[in-house]
């Protein structure tokens, strides 16, 4: 393995060099001859090494510590925000990382799942005095839901008919349960707890994120919600919630949007070139906090 990663790290660097010193119209010249022989097992590879780089360079990773979340929760602490919501928690991975790089802020986290709302509970335990743990979901209405996880897999839940499948096929999942569960609106959730503010909402859902937008909708419009984080990749096209469709929601309600990479935000015009189904996460910052957006802000790539 030693030998391999020496050798990749030797090619990396002649990859690039070579690369800085051609044109686009050459390094198209040069795709192309590598690719002529489509079918070849060298040429498989090296389409295999060339996609998988572009998916890196697009930041396709779902690790907190890589992929700029935890990265971008630290950038935040100078801001001192107080009120995070984490909806869909699964194992309180991002709630750790934002209790421990935001000493300032108190954490409300949500898990439908039963079985992975007992890992979260005692994932947070030595947090429980900054940590606010519910085991129910937040929708666009309240009442009971059919939620379809796997035991299999902690991230393998949605309330959305036809996910899990599409990530059983992906993970190689083959067990797929239906059980009940309770789900409220943001709305009524901040107004029973008395929060007037969320500084950071984090959402994770598995394919109900619009439903979640919607339960807030008192909230935005009365601006309410600082900041939030939502993914957006290969299960969209499933539930037909495009990129673009976000982008006019938050748009329409005075919000910037940019892709977190592990740099900072990069904050712009939406694109149709931005529909790639990609991912992993986007940010919508309230255009009036051009401290924050400035703040967070890193090159668009």
């Amino acid at each position: 393995m030693k030998i391999t990663r020496l050798l990749a790290q030797a090619c990396l660097g002649v990859l690039k060099s070579v690369s800085d010193r051609l044109g686009p119209g050459d390094r198209s010249y040069l795709a192309r001859q590598i690719m002529r022989d489509r079918f070849h097992s060298r040429t498989r590879a090296l389409g295999d090494l060339f996609g998988k780089s572009v998916l890196a360079w697009k930041n396709k990773q779902y690790d907190v510590e890589q992929n700029g979340e935890a990265a971008l929760l630290r950038r935040l602490a100078r801001f001192g925000p107080g009120t995070l919501f984490d909806v869909g928690a699964n194992i309180g991975d991002w709630s750790i990382a934002a209790l421990q790089g935001i000493q300032t802020t108190h954490v409300h986290s949500f898990e439908i799942a039963p079985t992975t709302a007992m890992d979260l509970k005692r994932n947070l335990a030595a947090y429980s005095d900054r940590v606010t743990i519910n085991t129910c979901g937040l929708g666009a209405r309240q009442g009971e839901v059919k939620l379809f996880y796997s035991p299999q897999s902690s991230t393998a839940a949605s309330m959305i008919p036809g996910v899990v499948e599409f990530s059983a096929q992906e993970h190689q999942i083959t067990t797929i349960q239906e059980v009940s569960a309770a789900i409220m609106t943001g709305d009524q959730y901040m107004a029973d707890r008395r929060i007037d503010r969320i500084d950071f909402l984090k959402i994770d859902v598995e394919g109900a994120e619009w439903d979640v937008l919607e339960g807030f909708s008192d909230a935005f419009a009365g601006k309410k919600i600082q900041m939030v984080q939502f993914e957006y990749g290969p299960l969209n096209l499933k539930t037909r919630r495009f990129l673009g469709d976000f982008w006019a929601f938050f748009a329409d309600r005075g919000f910037t949007l940019g892709k977190l990479y592990p740099e900072g935000v990069a904050f712009k015009d939406f694109d149709i070139s931005d529909e790639d189904f990609t991912g992993p996460n986007f940010i919508a910052c309230l255009s009036t906090r051009t401290d924050l957006i400035e703040g967070l802000r890193c090159e668009v790539i």
